[in-house]
């Protein structure tokens, strides 16, 4: 199967989906969000990996929305935290991430350069979402948005590493990372309802 008729698709969605966690302030949008990144991550690793290694990408991505959802559902309703975003903050945020995606988007070229194998799609959505992704911690101490931002950057290194590695084991390896992230991130959003009980 191939994916090369949605491979530019796909960089619209990783893009428009890394800018829309960025501004969410809705836990449940962001969770909503990050399912729909996960599956232009899928295709556009599936460009260098067979279907079956790549699908464990769009698993693992689903499952660690599903862990952080399942934490914040967890919590009673006055503890879950819900981030306030005023409009002057959100358009500030769309702002700066305009500035990433053109310095993303003037850097995917050198990639080409830099990473013999990889299509021009995996350069620009890998590179966007690490931009993004690294906008997103950079703005967030909040350990929802802090794990989404990592699991944002997680996904634009693993659309640029399936260019240059097509091995079972990272593939494995890569899918731990992204759900041992979920679970630290469900751990420290339970934190503060685990303090009150001991």
């Amino acid at each position: 199967m191939s994916f090369d008729a949605l491979a530019l698709p796909a960089v619209v969605v990783v893009a428009l989906a890394a800018v829309l966690l960025l501004v969410s302030a809705d836990w449940r949008l962001s969770i909503t969000v990050l399912a729909i990144l996960y599956v232009g991550v899928f295709m556009l690793v599936a460009l260098s990996w067979p279907v079956e290694m790549a699908v464990v990408k769009l698993v693992a991505g689903w499952m660690s929305g599903a862990v952080l959802g399942m934490a914040l559902i967890g919590l009673p309703e006055d503890t879950r935290q819900q981030v306030r975003m005023s409009t002057a903050t959100s358009m500030f945020r769309l702002m700066v991430a305009g500035l990433v995606l053109l310095v993303a988007i003037s850097l995917a070229p050198k990639m080409w350069e830099w990473i013999p194998k990889i299509a021009p799609v995996q350069a620009y959505g890998g590179a966007i979402l690490i931009g993004l992704g690294l906008l997103h911690l950079g703005l967030t101490a909040h350990p929802l948005r802090v794990t989404l931002g990592l699991l944002t950057v997680l996904g634009g290194f693993e659309i640029l590493y399936a260019a240059v590695e097509d091995s079972t084991l990272v593939t494995g390896l890569m899918a731990g990372v992204d759900l041992g992230l979920a679970l630290l991130g469900a751990y420290l959003i339970s934190l503060p309802l685990l303090g009150e009980a001991g």
